[in-house]
């Protein structure tokens, strides 16, 4: 973390305003403590790593050495190991931003992103960075592992942020090339999130009244309740303008950053060759690991209607037309609610029909249809678009 300012801390009570997703808490219950930790002691260089059937040990994470580069290779291993996509994006001499993607199946368009940055700092030869920032970085992969084989309706990105300590450039080069997505549900920011040095279980929430940033932290909030992971949130409103987060602010965009107490409860190793993990709080670090999961995977199972279902249905597009076997039904964005395709021949007699839902693409076989024209009918309470094809 780039550390420097002041900022203002607000508790805040929020009353229930959804309920559980029991399959968020099956997700949960495989999270693994033991995999966290030894990524974090991977990434910090207290056990050594295999990249690409090399064995090395990760000294350093600073922009110009040797084991930055290593960290954005044994993050694209572990992203590619769980099945992800991965992109990469650089943005200077050095630096380069690291992103495992994994494609809603409904949404693909909607998008949700947890983060952290894997660079670090002292400048000395040893800068192990276990809590700023090897924390988050683990906690990101420890989502990545859980999600990786989950069918989430949205997209999920999981994001490694280089060079933040020079001022948050990686993400503001991210933000500012344009994010991914025709629609940005919101992201989640980590950084340094395993020091609890007086035991208390507080941990910061940060926000600021921009886009749904405050909605979002009220469902960080919902998810520490509702999956009982039992930490002292503190909602900071405005949040400090010293980590990732703050990048998607200035772009007018959902962000939170999810981390340990930033004043009052400093870590004293902060930036020193002595961050390391034997002085973290492990139960601390998992459970803010879990409420960031938790959260994450509330962003990617959400599926409320993305655009005006009359509008998307009116611009459906049927083909090909004329048809022969197949005629296909492709709308731009999913429609969720349930609605009824009819086909009705030249005398208005419904020859066809089916009831769908949470689908961007209906087929319909006509191979059964005599040669002709018809019309096809998408319809429910809430819309109705009438459309010809002919059957060749």
């Amino acid at each position: 973390m780039l550390r420097f300012g002041m900022f203002l801390l607000v508790f805040f009570m929020l009353p229930d305003t959804f309920g559980q997703d029991n399959r968020i808490r099956e997700i949960l219950q495989h999270f693994s403590p033991d995999s966290l930790h030894i990524e974090l002691r991977r990434l910090s260089g207290e056990i050594p790593v295999k990249i690409n059937g090399n064995t090395v040990t990760i000294q350093s994470r600073l922009y110009n050495n040797p084991g930055n580069n290593q960290a954005f290779q044994y993050i694209k291993q572990q992203f590619t190991n769980y099945g992800l996509q991965t992109q990469s994006q650089a943005f200077s001499t050095n630096g380069v931003n690291l992103f495992g993607i994994k494609y809603g199946t409904l949404f693909p368009e909607r998008v949700c992103i947890i983060g952290a940055h894997y660079d670090n700092l002292p400048t000395g030869p040893t800068a192990p960075g276990a809590d700023d920032n090897a924390s988050g970085c683990a906690a990101v992969l420890e989502a990545a592992r859980l999600l990786a084989n989950v069918d989430l309706p949205n997209t999920v990105i999981f994001a490694a942020w280089d060079e933040e300590e020079l001022g948050l450039i990686g993400s503001n080069a991210y933000v500012s090339h344009g994010i991914h997505g025709a629609s940005f549900l919101g992201y989640i920011n980590l950084d340094m999130i395993g020091w609890d040095g007086n035991g208390d279980r507080k941990t910061e929430v940060h926000t600021r009244p921009i886009a749904q940033s405050l909605d979002l932290a009220d469902k960080v909030v919902q998810c520490n309740e509702w999956y009982d992971i039992d930490l002292l949130l503190e909602i900071i409103n405005p949040g400090v303008v010293n980590t990732d987060h703050y990048s998607f602010w200035q772009g007018g965009h959902t962000a939170v950053g999810i981390n340990e107490e930033y004043d009052g409860d400093e870590n004293p190793h902060y930036h020193q060759a002595t961050d390391q993990f034997q002085y973290l709080d492990t139960a601390y670090l998992n459970a803010n690991s879990k409420l960031a999961i938790a959260t994450l995977a509330t962003l990617g199972f959400d599926k409320s209607q993305f655009g005006n279902p009359s509008e998307i249905v009116s611009q459906a597009e049927l083909f090909p037309n004329p048809a022969k076997d197949l005629l296909n039904v492709q709308f731009r964005y999913a429609i969720v609610s349930p609605f009824q395709i009819d086909i009705s021949d030249t005398q208005g007699r419904i020859v066809f029909s089916t009831v769908r839902s949470e689908t961007k693409q209906v087929v319909i076989p006509i191979d059964m249809l005599s040669v002709g024209t018809y019309s096809l009918t998408i319809r429910s309470s809430e819309f109705k678009s009438t459309f010809p094809f002919v059957k060749h």
